[in-house]
């Protein structure tokens, strides 16, 4: 008998699904999350699960064809800022783009309120010498001297991921290509994610935002997903290991390392892919994910998800104890299924 797997690791429980086509039946259980090694909470659950089904985990891992995992585990590092020492690399001349976001202020001249801080601080904020203009022009060429010296820079201050987002790479990428190249030979190891590679989007906030995010949940990331793995292989799964994402798919285990940021918010996301595999016939649908700590709602209408751009942690805006209202949230950038998430519901 071949059996197919799908987990779920929240902050608190880690929920595993077990189905075979033949028998067309469902085995749920869950275990408690264990943060310090995933598996260990996913196996705990599968344990259970393999005896109800008259055998032991590894003879199910080794009749296990695909294992598909989704977590907040990049949601929740992002949330309580417990990633990756993080460094930004902009065009000389633009080192605000993730202190000013995308200037967006209910009341622009309101200057009393707390500004929220960014993503990178600006101490780790480095401006380098070069110039692609709209067209794909280049008005000044790359100081690689001066990245070099970034380079030693960023060593000595320990830092842990890089991001580098220059102005019009998008049409050029020449420069980020380049920069990239440098910060591989300076600081092997340190993982370097680029805009142009990750998100070639217009909107430079955007953008940026998705390079710092992606950069600092890698050396994170790649350690939680290839340590299961490893679990996993070790454990007797031999099959496809797919990863849940925010857009409603799945990627393979290195597409994922390479993209963490498509692990952000993928929970929420893969629930409207659920509810309308499951309730065939029905054009709308609401479908509600009550975990420990979080609410999620999304929907389907007319038999299709809503995917949305505006993809934010946290809420774009938020009032201070003035009722001012001043932009707070995280902008991920990238096309996700849109979902509604709330906290404190526990009590509602």
């Amino acid at each position: 008998m071949t059996y197919r797997i799908a987990v779920d690791t929240g902050g608190t429980f880690s929920d595993v699904v077990v189905t075979s086509d033949s028998a067309r039946e469902l085995w749920v259980n869950k275990a408690l999350t264990t943060p310090e090694r995933v598996f260990t909470g996913i196996s705990d659950a599968l344990a259970v699960t393999a005896g109800q089904l008259g055998l032991d985990l590894r003879n199910l891992l080794e009749q296990t064809a695909i294992f598909t995992y989704g977590t907040t585990f990049s949601t929740n590092a992002i949330i309580t800022r417990d990633t990756a020492r993080t460094a930004f690399l902009t065009t000389l001349g633009h080192p605000d783009t993730l202190v000013l976001r995308e200037g967006g202020k209910h009341n622009p001249f309101d200057f009393r309120g707390q500004y929220p801080e960014p993503y990178v601080p600006r101490r780790l904020t480095f401006e380098v010498p070069e110039r692609v203009n709209s067209e794909g022009e280049i008005l000044l060429a790359l100081d690689e001297n001066r990245v070099v010296e970034i380079a030693a820079e960023l060593k000595a201050r320990k830092v842990e991921a890089v991001a580098v987002c220059f102005l019009w790479s998008i049409l050029n990428p020449a420069h980020e290509k380049r920069t990239g190249e440098i910060l591989a030979a300076e600081l092997p190891g340190i993982p370097v994610t680029l805009s142009h590679a990750l998100n070639p989007i217009l909107r430079e906030y955007r953008r940026a935002s998705s390079a710092v995010i992606d950069a600092s949940m890698k050396p994170l990331m790649q350690k939680h997903l290839r340590e299961m793995e490893q679990d996993l292989r070790a454990g007797g799964f031999a099959g496809a290991l797919l990863v849940g994402t925010s857009f409603g798919g799945v990627l393979t285990v290195e597409d994922v390392a390479s993209r963490p940021i498509y692990t952000v918010n993928s929970a929420p996301a893969m629930a409207p892919v659920a509810g309308r595999a499951n309730a065939p016939g029905e054009d709308s649908l609401i479908v509600c994910d009550m975990g420990g700590t979080s609410f999620d709602v999304s929907l389907v209408r007319g038999g299709y998800l809503k995917f949305t751009r505006e993809t934010w942690i946290g809420p774009q805006f938020t009032e201070d104890g003035m009722h001012r209202t001043i932009p707070c949230g995280l902008e991920l950038g990238i096309p996700t299924v849109r979902a509604n998430r709330c906290s404190g519901a526990r009590d509602s």
